[in-house]
């Protein structure tokens, strides 16, 4: 086997060119679009500083891993955390199947390398369950403290839409009737996707309905996450990644849900947002059951809620999955 070499990226205008390479390594890794370029490079645009820290590992002139990180100094610590910290609800390094075993090991120790004699911490957060950092050794000189973090709970998905009913409680089907009928007076329901036609309108709604059900904003009251969204999910759509559905009640789009797919199998539920006004018919709820029997005729296996134990999530009969998260700190010496 080739032995591996390690370099590390520390300046913003080499992230760039290393796009195609970084597309082809997370094609073959099989991680969730929150490992993309599509979505990490806008990350950086709009919530970066000067000072990447991107530890990449090759098998000969083949890009065979990455873990993207940055450097940031706070007073007198520095410290360095994962490229799309914050919005990301699942963080990871990017491997090769045939990646050494140490690949995700090898690539920390480059980084912790890398960010200078002043590094007293690093942070790796929102790490899934099947990630290869969840197995890295021990680093000498550091202290590592692992910790679980937020559940993101997951739904199994059946075989069939009809045996939904084994997996989803009756109670939850029986309201999604009703509710669907209460539809019918608002001049009945309809989900849609959104094209490369239709994306950009169903963002802003997006937006605004999102802060009609958060008056302080959320997420979107940062005008850096709205210039994330608006970069990176016409890249995601073209990849096939996005799944950024509406649904209409009568002629008013009253909902809308951005989904990821990763990979065939699943389906990721992100960020929503509907109108309170139509708060009776349970907008939200609509459209999360229409895209979950599309996800069953999909053949998708898994519909993951991502990160935070809200009540709704289980109500659909989705089981907590958990999130891990290490603090380094160096020991001196």
């Amino acid at each position: 086997m080739t032995e591996p070499t390690l370099a590390c990226i520390t300046a913003s205008a080499a992230l760039e060119p290393l796009r195609p390479r970084w597309d082809r390594l997370y094609q073959e890794s099989g991680a969730s679009p929150f490992q993309s370029p599509a979505w990490l490079l806008p990350w950086w645009h709009s919530f970066g500083n000067t000072r990447p820290l991107v530890a990449c590992l090759y098998l000969g002139t083949r890009l065979a891993g990455l873990l993207p990180m940055y450097i940031l100094d706070e007073g007198i610590e520095r410290k360095i955390l994962m490229i799309g910290v914050g919005i990301s609800d699942h963080l990871d390094v990017l491997l090769v199947p045939d990646a050494p075993d140490d690949a995700a090991s090898r690539l920390l120790q480059a980084a912790l390398a890398a960010a200078g004699p002043k590094l007293g911490r690093c942070d790796l957060t929102d790490i899934p369950p099947q990630s290869a950092l969840r197995r890295i050794k021990a680093v000498p000189g550091w202290h590592m403290d692992w910790h679980e973090t937020d559940p993101c709970p997951v739904l199994g998905l059946p075989a069939t839409g009809a045996d939904l009913r084994q997996i989803v409680p009756a109670r939850t089907l029986r309201r999604l009737r009703m509710n669907r009928h209460r539809a019918d007076r608002f001049g009945g329901w309809r989900a849609e996707v959104a094209d490369a036609g239709t994306l950009g309108g169903m963002l802003e709604a997006l937006f605004t309905l999102h802060r009609l059900r958060w008056p302080q904003g959320g997420v979107f009251a940062d005008p850096r996450a709205m210039a994330f969204y608006r970069e990176a999910t016409p890249a995601l759509l073209a990849a096939g990644s996005l799944h950024l559905a509406g649904l209409w009640l009568g002629e008013r789009l009253s909902a809308v849900c951005m989904a990821l797919l990763h990979g065939p199998d699943r389906i990721l539920f992100y960020q929503s947002g509907y109108d309170p006004a139509y708060a009776a018919t349970s907008p939200g709820s609509l459209l999360l059951g229409a895209l979950i029997e599309n996800a069953v005729e999909a053949k998708r296996r898994q519909a993951n809620f991502l990160r935070g134990g809200e009540a709704y999530k289980y109500r659909w009969g989705a089981v907590d999955e958990y999130n891990m998260a290490c603090r380094l700190t160096w020991l001196g010496g």
